[in-house]
């Protein structure tokens, strides 16, 4: 039934809204699923207790291969809650999965070898349970222009959120 209480059409082409609709739901389904990876995948592992976002932070940590400060970590991922990010860098920390180091003022932050241990069984992990289905995928659908795709969708919603926020004068 529609809004004035007609059946719908059942060959009626989705409306815009509709079509947006089912690509959030799309998306959310994905970053649920990403999240269960990266935690059940974790757990296997003899370092249980890690979240979803502790491995997203240890892993950004090892593969950019560089020193970086929280904020940093935050802004790559579109985290705006630093004291989430905190708290995932000192469990990190108190685990033995990074190091800090004080340069000035700033906080820098860098995996230990037991944190590059991790993502190394990540990556065999990912090549053995992963991967395959990605291949099935790739034949279809070229991953590095998905990438693109989804930076940019993110960037759309991103510019969505603040124009909202703004517009309620946030």
């Amino acid at each position: 039934m529609n809004r004035e209480g007609k059946k719908a059409k059942p060959n009626a082409e989705p409306s815009e809204g509709q079509r947006l609709s089912e690509l959030e739901l799309s998306l959310t389904v994905l970053w649920n699923s990403v999240r269960r990876w990266l935690s059940q995948r974790s757990k296997a592992r003899p370092m249980n207790g890690l979240a979803d976002l502790d491995v997203f932070l240890l892993h950004l940590l090892v593969y950019r291969n560089k020193q970086l400060r929280a904020v940093d970590l935050a802004f790559a991922l579109s985290i705006d809650d630093m004291h989430v990010v905190s708290y995932s860098l000192k469990k990190l920390a108190r685990l033995g999965m990074i190091a800090s180091a004080r340069i000035g003022k700033e906080v820098f932050y860098e995996p230990t070898q037991q944190g590059r241990q991790h993502y190394l069984d990540f990556l065999e992990d990912r090549k053995q349970y992963l991967e395959p289905a990605m291949a099935l995928i790739a034949h279809d659908h070229d991953l590095r222009s998905l990438t693109t795709l989804l930076r940019a969708l993110s960037g759309v919603y991103e510019q969505a959120a603040r124009s909202a926020g703004s517009a309620r004068g946030l």
